[in-house]
């Protein structure tokens, strides 16, 4: 299960993977980083412009974290979300590729 890293230092089980609770959990719109493990967490993306607090624990995950901080809440999936999350947006990509290969009758949005 994801789990939200707070700047203060608490940690929270997070189920809802969402886009709207995944806002919530950071504060503002996200951004994804990696891990120096290979996860995927998610940051606040104007988190350094608001001056919000540095995350140590957050910063040390990260796989750039000694040349920049992470600040704010965050949130981190485990390894098996970030793999599946990986394969959706693979999947997804491809779709879109297939969609505008030349011949495809739906090239270019043609339905008819």
């Amino acid at each position: 299960m994801a789990t939200i890293l707070r700047s203060a230092g608490e940690i929270i089980p997070l189920s809802d993977l969402s886009l709207s609770a995944l806002q919530l959990a950071v504060g503002g719109d996200i951004q994804g980083v990696t891990t120096h493990d290979g996860r995927v967490m998610y940051i606040n993306e104007e988190g350094k412009l608001q001056h919000l607090p540095v995350n140590d624990a957050a910063t040390q995950l990260y796989q750039h974290g000694t040349y920049d901080p992470i600040v704010g809440d965050v949130v981190v999936l485990t390894h098996e979300e970030t793999y599946a999350e990986q394969e959706a947006a693979l999947s997804s990509d491809l779709d879109e590729e297939e969609a505008f290969l030349p011949g495809n009758p739906y090239e270019y949005g043609d339905r008819d």
